[in-house]
């Protein structure tokens, strides 16, 4: 694809391109649908979306072009840091262990990056990346394509349709893999390991980490899903793993954030695997580095010494809000001017923990006093943060229903679009936006933040641009009460 295209690439939401008549039948049909989930928001009402966010196939084959190349130009940023994971690990000052990590192995990219879920918010129509979400479990992985299918049955007709399905996108890459790296067909063993660990609560609980629509998915394409605890690992004479005394070629990780405890050596028993060659890890563990925000900050940086090439260096500069790390380098000359840069630009910036989840401890400098932002500026000492340029995100005009009393209201919502990444290949995109009672200021669009957890549906576009064509869905009949369940 020319790297004019991805540069000049735009986002909108397609909703409004379609016609009149079809978006009452959707809202109709899906007022009158149920199971679909709700959030109660400050002011008691339960409300629900009553439709997912739509795009043009064009952008989205595009975006999934843009997101690919600043995945690699992320790990080439790495590279030019670290040669090894565990030199990788130290540089970025990565605050959690990786107990599968195997510190001397090199970067590879394809292994960094073959399952990501970047988030993206919209300004202007251009998508600008706030942080890659390279993980071995990344949230809505079934939800999103369950959902993308359910509002495409809603008027089958339409023209709309889900994009690839993550499951089956999963399942497609854990089936080359048995193929190109362990020379077999589909009919390889994969293990889903259960194991006990302790949540944010303190809780110690047990994680089962198979889900069934990955289960069924994974047998369909003729893979053998075998299903045991970190306690009955173990390896044979040969090094090969044995899950229960079953032989196993790959392993499909779903850790959590939760620490892993009571494994009964079967960490061990997976890391010494590992390092006999004698597994696959899908993904690996060490993928989340990428994760880590300040590697968005090396992207700007390696631009401005000049590394990359002109087009590289225009979709960083166009894409990823200009980031730089603070407390990374120990640096106390660099950490003060800095300081001073971020006093004065504070209206401007955002200050995020380098490595974080759902939000949490994100400051947006024109909310927050000036005390205040310094003293979080001063703490980067001792736990890295990034300091990013505020984005002024499009708002979407959402419908929404109260599910108590049946009243419909549209609101202007901020949303963050976050397409899944399988081997370099988009997949499900997942939606998360604010409710009717969003407050007017920037916000932290955040599940668990009150923002609604929804979808997005692809829309056929013509080849030369101009409005939209779908067909029309029969008039509705019936209510449908199986939707998502």
């Amino acid at each position: 694809m020319p790297d004019d295209e991805l540069v000049d690439l735009l986002i909108h939401d397609a909703w409004d391109a379609l016609p009149a008549e079809l978006r009452q039948e959707f809202l109709t049909r899906r007022a009158v649908s149920n199971g679909w989930g709700s959030r109660q928001e400050s002011d008691g009402r339960c409300w629900e979306p009553l439709r997912p966010v739509v795009i043009g196939e064009r952008a989205y084959r595009r975006l999934e072009s843009l997101t690919a190349r600043l995945l690699r130009l992320a790990v080439d940023a790495c590279w030019r840091r670290a040669s090894t994971l565990g030199e990788l690990h130290r540089v970025l000052r990565f605050p959690h262990d990786l107990p599968l990590m195997d510190p001397d192995r090199s970067l590879v990219a394809a292994e960094l990056t073959r399952y990501a879920r970047p988030d993206f918010l919209i300004e202007q129509g251009r998508p600008r990346l706030l942080e890659f979400n390279n993980s071995t479990r990344l949230g809505g992985d079934t939800v999103t394509p369950r959902l993308a299918e359910a509002y495409a049955r809603l008027c089958p007709r339409s023209g709309l349709h889900p994009p690839p399905s993550t499951v089956t996108a999963r399942s497609a890459a854990l089936a080359r893999t048995l193929r190109a790296e362990l020379g077999q067909g589909n009919s390889g063993r994969v293990l889903i390991p259960a194991y006990w660990a302790i949540d944010n609560t303190g809780t110690l609980r047990r994680q089962e980490t198979v889900k069934p629509p990955i289960l069924a998915d994974t047998q369909r394409v003729g893979i053998e899903v075998v299903q045991a605890d970190l306690v009955d690992l173990r390896l044979d004479a040969a090094g090969r793993l044995l899950a229960a005394d079953v032989p196993i070629d790959l392993v499909l990780l779903q850790w959590g954030s939760d620490r892993i405890v009571d494994d009964g050596g079967g960490l061990a028993a997976l890391r010494n695997a590992d390092r006999a060659r004698t597994i696959e890890l899908f993904p690996r563990t060490e993928s989340t580095l990428i994760s880590s925000k300040a590697v968005l900050s090396w992207l700007h940086e390696d631009c401005d010494a000049g590394l990359l090439s002109r087009a590289d260096e225009a979709l960083v500069r166009t894409h990823v809000p200009w980031t730089v790390c603070v407390g990374l380098d120990g640096d106390s000359a660099a950490h003060q001017k800095l300081r001073r840069m971020a006093t004065g630009e504070r209206d401007r910036l955002v200050a995020k923990p380098a490595v974080g989840k759902s939000g949490n401890a994100v400051l947006f400098g024109n909310q927050t006093s000036e005390q205040d932002w310094s003293a979080v500026i001063d703490a980067a000492r001792s736990s890295p943060l990034v300091l990013q340029h505020r984005i002024e995100s499009d708002r979407i005009t959402m419908s929404f229903r109260d599910q108590e009393s049946g009243q419909q209201v549209t609101a202007q919502v901020p949303f963050v679009l976050s397409p899944f990444i399988i081997d370099g290949s988009a997949a499900s995109v997942a939606v998360r936006h604010m409710g009717p009672g969003v407050p007017a200021r920037d916000v932290v669009i955040g599940t668990s933040r009150g923002a609604h957890q929804s979808t997005a549906l692809l829309a056929p576009e013509p080849p030369a641009h101009g409005p939209l064509t779908v067909s029309m869905p029969a008039p509705v009949r019936t209510a449908s009460n199986d939707v998502v369940n």
